[in-house]
């Protein structure tokens, strides 16, 4: 099959959830077919981020047929999404306009003739609606319009009437999209039930982000035996996430303002490990030489986890599945997050990770597993259980690839 991959953000490097998703679909699908693949990367923050981008985009060129890589500049992008929402239009579908996107895309299509299209996010899914194909499957991985929903939630005037005409346009916008696809998919069935109109539904399938994650490698030896669940001695808190992410942001100022303190008050000797991309100032600045390490941009994430004893996730607003949640209790590290993260993940609370959403019974929640390591490794190798078996890779790939094969009928 010849096949079109179109991805609002390639995932070079493959470092957030939305690019592992990514990452591994494509990983799947080049395995098995002809895949020409287009998309935007960020401007890399680091000569760090500069080479793990260059190094996952040789890897990504060596697998495809093709790769077109255009640079997504803020500044130009976000005048495209003002000048959109001032049309009337969504900021959105216009964040992801390109030109030169279109005109490789164009060519591609003349001269391959793609048997299949997929679109991979909402930004990206008018340019994949002209490209000629049998098929065309759009992957939403999240619905934006309720992210744009609960920031308008908790933002302040004026931005507060942007999320919210955001938000408005966008799920017409997605009602639009989905019946105009083939198939579409979401990640979670929460998704799915945000959506309305029988026509809508009859189009959408969910398949886990759990499809994006070798959890099978997170932790393993060298050579090949099963990943170890063994916890460290040192009382390391960890956290993974892209930190020029909102919401990401706002969790750990939160725990570094209202819990981390508790849990130092029990446990004066632990250490706390802030793992994601481009931290911003006010990130930046809980890193003193002290008890809190920043580390920005890192080649592998594996290091670390093996490194931590708990891992939290400690988000106000959190849609979809939390990859990074997932990643941590597939490396078998306990975890503490709050309800809106363990919803999306559907695992039992209390058995395979924590759920706490006041500062103190967070606080005590991570004291407790840096205190009884026997409940801590229980409650990892639950939670690793848990991943395994909600979250098997190949079944939601095979059923994506399925979708951009036929009408889905036998999923």
């Amino acid at each position: 099959m010849k096949l079109l991959v179109l991805i609002h953000r390639l995932p070079c490097p493959p470092d957030r959830g939305a690019k592992l998703r990514a990452a591994a679909e494509l990983r799947w699908l080049t395995r098995r077919h002809d895949v020409w693949c287009a998309g935007f990367v960020d401007p890399p923050s680091s000569k760090e981020a500069a080479m793990c981008m260059e190094r996952s985009l040789r890897e990504l060129r060596a697998a495809c047929r093709g790769v077109t890589a255009v640079a997504l500049r803020p500044w130009i992008a976000g005048a495209r999404a003002a000048g959109g929402l001032l049309a009337g239009r969504t900021a959105t579908e216009h964040y992801f306009a390109s030109r030169r996107l279109t005109q490789c895309v164009r060519r591609w299509a003349r001269e391959v003739g793609f048997d299949a299209v997929l679109a991979f996010s909402s930004g990206i899914a008018p340019l994949a609606l002209k490209v000629p194909s049998r098929r065309h499957v759009l992957d939403l991985v999240d619905l934006d319009s309720c992210k744009w929903a609960e920031a308008a939630r908790t933002a302040r005037w004026p931005m507060r009437w942007v999320y919210r005409v955001e938000a408005d346009r966008l799920a017409r916008r997605e009602v639009e999209w989905i019946e105009q696809f083939d198939a579409s998919v979401v990640c979670t069935q929460r998704e799915a039930d945000a959506l309305s109109g029988a026509a809508c539904r009859s189009r959408l399938h969910v398949i886990a982000t759990g499809a994006s994650l070798d959890v099978e490698r997170v932790g393993a030896e060298q050579d090949g035996t099963e990943p170890q669940d063994d916890l460290p001695e040192t009382p390391v808190v960890g956290f993974l996430g892209a930190m020029d992410y909102g919401p990401n942001v706002e969790g750990v100022r939160w725990f570094a303002e209202s819990i981390w303190p508790r849990i130092r008050r029990h446990r004066p000797d632990a250490r706390w490990w802030i793992v994601g991309r481009s931290p911003d100032r006010s990130v930046r600045s809980l890193a003193d030489g002290g008890d809190i390490d920043v580390t920005g941009t890192v080649p592998e994430v594996e290091p670390y986890l093996r490194g931590m004893r708990v891992h939290v996730a400690p988000l106000k607003l959190a849609r979809g599945v939390q990859t990074k949640v997932l990643t941590a209790m597939g490396a078998a590290r306990p975890c503490v997050v709050t309800s809106c993260v363990a919803e999306g993940l559907g695992a039992a609370a209390g058995r395979e990770l924590l759920v706490a959403d006041g500062e103190e019974d967070f606080a005590a929640a991570v004291a407790d597993l840096l205190a009884d390591r026997c409940r801590a490794e229980a409650i990892g190798r639950a939670g690793r259980d848990f991943v395994r078996r909600a979250f098997a890779p190949a079944e939601g790939l095979e059923r994506l690839e399925r979708l951009l094969q036929s009408d889905g009928s036998m999923l």
